[in-house]
C-alpha cells in the first residue's frame, strides 16, 4: 500500500546532493506540519544530511592536505635546486 511519507522522505534522502541543505530541511519542515512526515522521519533526513556533509568535510581536508604535501614537495625540489647550481 502506497505511503505518503515514505515517498516524501524517501524523496528528500535522493535529493540530498542535488539539492541545498535548507531546502530540503524547510520542505521536510513544511511535510511534519502537514502531519505528513514525523519526527523520526526529519531525524533520519537530518542524518543523512550530516552523514553526506561529513563525507564532504572529510575530503576537503585530505585535499588540503594533499596540496600541502605537494607545496612542500616543491618547496624541497627548489631548494635542492638552488644548492646543486652554487
Amino acid at each position: 500500500m502506497f505511503n505518503l511519507g515514505n515517498f516524501i522522505k524517501n524523496g528528500f534522502i535522493a535529493a540530498i546532493s542535488k539539492m541545498a541543505d535548507y531546502q530540503i530541511i524547510l520542505n521536510a519542515a513544511g511535510w511534519f506540519e502537514k502531519g505528513v512526515l514525523t519526527e523520526v522521519d526529519l531525524a533520519e533526513i537530518q542524518a543523512k544530511i550530516d552523514e553526506k556533509n561529513a563525507r564532504l568535510e572529510a575530503e576537503r581536508l585530505a585535499a588540503e592536505e594533499a596540496a600541502k604535501a605537494e607545496q612542500a614537495e616543491t618547496v624541497e625540489d627548489s631548494a635542492d635546486t638552488e644548492v646543486t647550481e652554487e
